[in-house]
């Protein structure tokens, strides 16, 4: 069974993607190391080049790239996001890359409103008096965040936010 904080969305991963061998793998020690997570993105590369897709590639920040594919070729754009959907299941993509974000920026398992809060106060965003009560409302209310948060400096408040989400401990 899985250890830790993760434990509980680990065994429900695990239930859910039952029938994939390579996510099993992976989930099996409770973590998702580096190497798992580079594994799979080959996994998704190979089969998009299997499939004909080519020139996709991963960027620095983990976001795949698939250029619009060769004048000639026999792949239309409908059939491409097809082939890049079933290549992401077939490797696990949703579930790995999900959690290994979430278990690195969050190993605690901390209530994530309460991360991005004291984000937004470490990096000046907002006034050091900004509650996690606060900022769940503005997440709740219809409002874009970058206009429901109270900024300190509303010209780079809503660049803090964006590092805040790509990395709530940064």
């Amino acid at each position: 069974a899985a250890e830790g904080p993760w434990a509980a969305d680990i065994e429900q991963a695990r239930s859910e993607w039952a029938s994939n061998e390579f996510v099993q793998s992976v989930l099996a020690d409770s973590a998702i190391s580096e190497a798992e997570l580079q594994d799979m993105r080959q996994r998704v590369l190979s089969c998009l080049t299997d499939k004909g897709v080519t020139g996709a590639s991963y960027g620095p920040s983990g976001t795949l790239s698939v250029p619009d594919q060769p004048v000639g070729s026999s792949i239309s754009e409908e059939q491409q996001e097809e082939f890049i959907h079933a290549c992401s299941i077939d490797a696990g993509e949703p579930i790995i890359e999900a959690l290994e974000f979430d278990m690195r920026v969050n190993p605690d398992h901390r209530d994530i409103n309460e991360l991005y809060t004291q984000c937004l106060i470490r990096n000046k965003a907002v006034e050091p008096s900004f509650t996690v009560q606060e900022f769940t409302r503005a997440r709740e209310s219809e409002t874009p965040l970058e206009s429901a948060l109270p900024f300190i400096d509303p010209s780079q408040g809503p660049d803090i936010w964006q590092r805040c989400v790509e990395d709530p401990s940064k």
